[in-house]
């Protein structure tokens, strides 16, 4: 199996979309994406390429001393693998070259993997945005906060 990390490129974005869809049942969309992609100055989206294909993606926005990962996933055929842990791996410490002080995201309350792997990772819970997601469902609020040195 050969695979990399790298930037998300245009051809990239059907790909992304149909993979979000399987994996959470909806997707940013192709159009926020794109645009984010071209017109976000604090957007950073890292793909993980498996055999030439997209195994999975993160998307970050990067704002000075915060970042946000908007949306992350990895096929369901490449879960269990470590691929969920190497991308989030490479996503923080992308952060830690950039300054950034505290990383937060969105969870499903539900997603216990995900949670686990964020938990792994040193995130922690902070708090609950209730009836987040479009099913009702509550997110948990996580934040990794990291030591910059200066």
């Amino acid at each position: 199996m050969k695979y990399q990390i790298r930037p998300l490129e245009e051809r990239d974005i059907a790909a992304i979309v149909q993979g979000e869809k399987e994996i959470f049942g909806e997707s940013l969309g192709y159009d926020m994406i794109s645009t984010d992609l071209k017109l976000n100055p604090y957007a950073h989206y890292l793909v993980l390429e498996i055999d030439e294909e997209v195994g999975g993606y993160l998307g970050l926005w990067i704002t000075g001393e915060n970042a946000e990962i908007i949306n992350f996933y990895i096929a369901k055929k490449y879960q269990g693998l470590g691929f969920g842990s190497m991308l989030l791996d490479f996503a923080i410490n992308l952060c830690k070259m950039s300054k950034v002080k505290s990383i937060s995201l969105e969870v499903r309350k539900n997603n216990l993997p995900a949670i686990k792997l964020y938990e792994k990772f040193g995130f922690v819970f902070s708090h609950v945005r209730e009836a987040y997601y479009r099913d009702g469902t509550d997110a948990h609020v996580l934040i990794k906060e990291l030591e910059v040195k200066e």
